[in-house]
């Protein structure tokens, strides 16, 4: 019985990540009265993938701690899915849904790796949500958020600033900052400060002369963060930095100058540093130094060729064979026992991601949390692209985490709180669409009837009067020979022959001959002839 769920558990697992994956893009494009049920069928679809695979991990290993470990991470999701809802009726429930499958995986594969680790991030993801539960409402209800410019730039570079002077040296380079026994990556935490000081510069005044502005700060970010050899976390405030321009200008040639220094700087640091040319010779030909260089990407292509289609299943593989497996290649050990299907699917959820937090930036009328969302968006999926495009070999290692699944609580709880940050902004703009909505309905009849639309009231009534039989002229519209067919002659009239002018409107009385012959009139612009 044993070995026939550590055989068949993984084709389970397979089926319901597959499923989930194609909801996931439903959801993204369906209509709105269709996507609870679809947020419900993948909250359950999230629940039968981690019991399959937790039930697969306790066969195996046959120590009751992984139960206990399961349970404890199963309370953390459902809860974190439950207190969204409630607290916010309104939330994007894909993007809770993603969230909490994505930390699912990594505890997963993490409790595979090495229980205690997984603990730890357990931990910091529990502490991470419990924050993050409260972000939505202050992006919802404070306003103060465009004014801290000076605020954000000085904390963010005072941060990294600190770990350049007294940062742990780890491979060469400066990361982490030690405070009261815990380990911080400020450059995560930074990331959140560096998108809201950006927005704050650009969001209401995007001229040459702000861009220069925001440039100065950003470069002094990347330089200090380059100076830390921290090349990944650099990359990422570069490019987050130049979509972010784009976006606030619409010019393209932003882009095309960003490109180009980008490039340079990529060529000025491999010339400068030694491991990044360790790391472009590994990625160039890892084989000939598959020894020393070449030994984590070579392990690493080795692992993910072993998982074929629907890997060697959780706890048949050898993904401890890779170096730092639990954060650089931790894509390398999902392949390898989840298998390339699987594999897949992430990265397709990644993109939804992706997809969902665009439509945010796209739907958000405040131009100042826009670039907020579409800043993280491009985050987000630049990550994405350096940490599973190194592993595979597409790029150069960077050494940048995969967000919410690998190891690393700095990065979990950055990730969690610019998740919160989406849904603050995704509420917020929700309340201004009711505010508008009820400001209309107050502007429309107030006979009560709140359905019809104030233009087709105006429509009918226009109708309306078209059946009416109107002698009146409108002179901004007549053409020549018009005054004879209305029954008149223009040439019988002088123009002080008009008692009435136009631009007074109808509200002054007129004599007329016959009152039956005088016309109920509702529009302006009309002249009347004195003695009709």
């Amino acid at each position: 019985m044993e070995q026939y769920i550590i055989v068949y558990s993984k084709y389970i697992i397979t089926l319901f990540m597959i499923l989930y994956t194609v909801l996931s893009f439903f959801r993204v494009f369906c209509p709105e009265m269709g996507r609870k049920k679809y947020d419900n069928l993948q909250s359950a679809f999230i629940f039968l993938i981690q019991f399959a695979a937790f039930l697969t991990i306790c066969v195996e290993k046959g120590d009751v701690d992984y139960l206990f470990f399961y349970a404890m991470s199963q309370i953390a999701i459902f809860t974190a899915m439950m207190m969204f809802s409630m607290i916010y009726p309104g939330i994007n429930r894909l993007l809770v849904n993603h969230m909490c499958l994505l930390l699912g995986t990594g505890f997963v594969i993490l409790a595979r790796l090495d229980l205690h680790k997984a603990g730890k991030q357990l931990l910091i993801s529990a502490a991470s949500l419990a924050i993050a539960l409260a972000v939505p409402l202050f992006i919802r209800r404070c306003r103060f958020w465009k004014k801290l410019t000076w605020a954000y730039a000085g904390a963010g570079i005072t941060a990294i600033g600190v770990v350049l002077i007294l940062g742990q040296v780890t491979h060469g380079s400066k990361l982490f900052f030690s405070l009261g026994g815990i380990t911080f990556q400020p450059s995560e935490f930074v990331k959140i400060l560096f998108l809201f000081c950006i927005a704050a510069i650009l969001w209401e005044d995007s001229s040459f002369k702000n861009v220069a502005l925001s440039g100065v700060i950003a470069a002094a970010h990347v330089l200090i963060l380059v100076a830390s050899k921290d090349l990944g976390s650099a990359l990422i405030f570069f490019a987050a930095y130049v979509f972010l321009v784009f976006f606030a200008t619409g010019k393209f040639r932003y882009l095309l100058a960003g490109e180009g220094g980008g490039g340079a700087a990529a060529y000025l640091a491999f010339l400068i540093f030694r491991h990044v040319q360790v790391r472009v010779q590994a990625w160039k030909d890892p084989w000939s130094v598959i020894d020393n260089q070449g030994y984590q990407i070579t392990q690493s292509l080795f692992a993910m060729s072993r998982g074929s289609w629907f890997g060697l299943g959780i706890g048949q593989g050898t993904p401890k064979d890779i170096p730092y497996v639990e954060t650089d290649f931790i894509f390398a050990a999902v392949t390898e026992e989840l298998g390339i299907i699987f594999a897949i699917c992430l990265i397709l959820i990644c993109i939804s991601c992706f997809f969902m937090i665009l439509k945010i930036a796209l739907y958000s009328s405040d131009p100042f949390f826009h670039l907020i969302a579409s800043g993280f968006g491009v985050m987000y999926i630049f990550q994405i692209f350096l940490t599973i495009g190194g592993g595979t070999k597409f790029i150069p290692l960077t050494g940048v985490t995969l967000p919410l699944v690998s190891y690393g609580g700095s990065s979990v709880m950055t990730t969690l709180i610019l998740f919160s940050i989406m849904q603050g902004i995704w509420l917020r703009e929700q309340d201004e669409w009711e505010k508008e909505d009820r400001r209309r309905r107050k502007a429309y009849d107030g006979s009560g009837d709140e359905e019809e639309p104030y233009e087709d009231y105006l429509e009918d009534d226009y109708r309306n009067y078209d059946d009416m039989e109107n002698d009146a002229v409108d002179d901004d519209n007549m053409e020549d020979g018009d005054y004879e067919e209305e029954g008149w002659n223009e040439d019988e009239y002088e123009e002080d022959d008009f008692e009435e002018d136009y631009r007074n409107g109808p509200e002054k009385e007129i004599c007329w001959d016959d009152e039956e012959e005088a016309p109920w009139n509702g529009r302006k612009n009309i002249r009347y002839p004195k003695g009709k």
